[in-house]
């Protein structure tokens, strides 16, 4: 017993901490240079409805509406619907586990995508929506949304920050 204890815990110590390491943290530059759109703006309005997704699949869909304050890439509009997989139909929720859940009120920064029915929706999926805090921050990390524009301004002009 002894001998398939050891190779055991060996390998569990060496996986561990790899599986911690590998939470993807947002690569910035790359969200910026990629998306076709970066905005600040504030939940107003979430409703969930049925939809097929590109494969075929039938998906709870939420459409987060929120009111634009900024604008740090692409075209600029007063409101933005994005299209966000989950969400809740009657007794029915769909949780996506990389897909953020907004709430009516919230602040977010957000790098987009146009979709082919013309809406929008989240570049790089839930990475594509960092919600930020009291303090213009982003939520959970010591990321200010003034460095946030100069990463846009530094993709939009071709270099990395």
């Amino acid at each position: 017993m002894r001998r398939f204890l050891v190779p055991f815990l060996a390998v569990m110590l060496t996986v561990a901490p790899a599986s911690a390491a590998s939470d993807p943290q947002v690569d910035m530059d790359k969200q910026a240079k990629d998306a076709e759109r970066v905005v600040v703006a504030t939940v107003t309005d979430v409703t969930s409805s049925f939809g097929e997704n590109e494969f075929g699949d039938r998906l709870i869909y939420s459409f987060v509406t929120m009111r634009v304050s900024e604008t740090m890439k692409g075209s600029s509009e007063e409101t933005v619907v994005v299209r966000i997989e989950g969400g809740t139909v009657g007794e029915l929720t769909l949780t996506v586990s990389d897909m953020p859940r907004m709430t009516r009120g919230e602040r977010a920064l957000l790098f987009l995508d146009h979709t082919p029915n013309g809406g929008h929706q989240p570049h790089g999926r839930g990475a594509g929506v960092l919600k930020l805090d009291r303090e213009d921050r982003v939520a959970g990390r010591s990321v200010s949304l003034d460095t946030v524009r100069a990463t846009v301004r530094a993709a939009q002009s071709g270099r990395s920050r």
